[in-house]
């Protein structure tokens, strides 16, 4: 790219997840500056604080390559109010319930500022310059603390008529399953995430299943999918369990939307052990001719999808252009 930083549009992305917080600045479509504070918060208001102050960081940055932030794009798990920038629940996050986040941002930096969930960030970022470019169906889904989910229908980012379309980790899978950060039992989440994989191996430990891993191991997905790299049968059978699920949830959708492809990401995803159980029981339950020529892909963005999926969605926003199906 032959365009200066400081002449390019800069534009700010936060990704907001239930273990950390990821701030870049996107100018010219390039990621020019990234930092990760962890995710500390107890209520709204230090949830409130924490985001402010990493967008400080940013903003100092920016006024360092001389520029200017123009507007602000906020992804965060969970259910948001995308009319009003209103996060209104999300369930791994205890203490922070109805914060008007895009109207504390905007009168902090004197600039828009967008709400969206990230999950439907991340697939922005997939749709806009990743590997869903050109693409009018397509399922995400991000697999990480939790399990996030999105959708581009009739190539337009689908919210819904509430604004929480694409909430696939709150499929129902197990009748009188595990309770779910919802309030709910039985979801996805609650067997194919990160704290799903973890408290399965915890589960199995404790009743005595042969395994090198040990409680303190079973903390991390991050470990687990260590061990199951180096051949730990239950490591890999938690994973395992978690894409069958994975799956058959993607049947589901596929099923119902005929996409022409379906993304998988988020952190867990890129341990590499959830792809081809996912898709193999993927076909078994989707009808032939609708899995017939779909495409499964894991996501290019990694860990800064939602991030750069907010900066790009704000970018859209501020020129005007249509981003929402209607």
């Amino acid at each position: 790219m032959e365009t200066s930083r400081a002449a390019a549009r800069t534009v700010a992305g936060v990704d907001i997840g239930g273990t950390k917080v990821t701030f870049i600045l996107l100018s010219g479509g390039a990621i020019a500056y990234r930092v990760v504070l962890p995710y500390a918060a107890r209520s709204s208001r230090e949830f409130s604080e924490l985001i402010l102050k990493g967008l400080g960081d940013l903003r100092l940055r920016a006024s360092e390559a001389g520029t200017a932030i123009m507007g602000t794009g906020l992804g965060c798990a969970g259910m948001v109010d995308q009319k009003r920038g209103v996060l209104l629940f999300p369930p791994n996050m205890p203490g922070v319930r109805n914060v008007a986040l895009a109207d504390i941002v905007s009168k902090a930096t004197s600039t828009p500022a967008y709400l969206e969930n990230d999950a439907n960030c991340a697939l922005f970022a997939e749709w806009i310059s990743g590997v869903a470019v050109g693409r009018r169906n397509v399922v995400m889904f991000a697999v990480g603390t939790g399990v996030g989910g999105a959708l581009i229908v009739d190539g337009h980012l689908h919210i819904g008529r509430h604004g929480f379309a694409g909430e696939i980790g709150h499929l129902p899978m197990v009748e009188q399953g595990l309770p779910c950060g919802c309030g709910r039992h039985g979801c996805l989440e609650t067997i194919a995430s990160g704290s799903g994989i973890e408290r399965y191996v915890k589960s199995a430990l404790a009743r005595g299943s042969k395994s090198l891993m040990t409680i303190e191991d079973a903390e991390s997905a991050r470990t687990i999918a260590e061990f199951a790299h180096n051949g730990d049968l239950l490591a890999q059978q938690a994973f395992k369990r978690a894409a069958r699920y994975l799956g058959r949830a993607a049947a589901a959708l596929i099923n119902t939307l005929d996409p022409d492809m379906v993304v998988l990401g988020g952190g867990v995803a890129e341990s590499g052990l959830l792809m081809d159980e996912m898709k193999s029981v993927a076909q078994q339950h989707s009808l032939p001719l609708l899995f017939e020529g779909i495409e499964f892909a894991m996501a290019h963005y990694r860990n800064d999808a939602g991030a750069v999926g907010a900066a790009l969605l704000a970018d859209q926003l501020l020129k005007g252009r249509p981003v929402y199906s209607m």
